[in-house]
């Protein structure tokens, strides 16, 4: 049934779509519908990127991230002032 319903909708947005066009020389086709492609392949590309960065950046890796971030300036500054009583003792 949903397939159906699907199938139906493309359908009809096929028709508009031809209807639209005929609306426009051929050459504003053919700028249309390149301009078209064109942004589908930029918001593929925009939806791999985002896959890509959510996978870099997996829950694991973040807490890790941030234990690093929170721990490394209180090392440093540990490390610091003991080497510096050291020096002065």
């Amino acid at each position: 049934m949903e397939q159906e319903n699907l199938t139906l909708k493309h359908n009809e947005l096929n028709k508009k779509i031809k209807e639209e066009l005929e609306n426009y020389s051929d050459l504003e086709q053919a700028a249309i519908l390149k301009q078209f492609l064109l942004r589908l392949k930029k918001k593929r590309r925009m939806i791999n990127r985002m896959e890509d960065i959510k996978q870099a950046f997996s829950p694991p890796y973040i807490w890790l991230l941030i234990g690093g971030g929170i721990v490394l300036p209180i090392m440093l500054f540990i490390t610091f002032i003991w080497s510096s009583l050291y020096l002065e003792g």
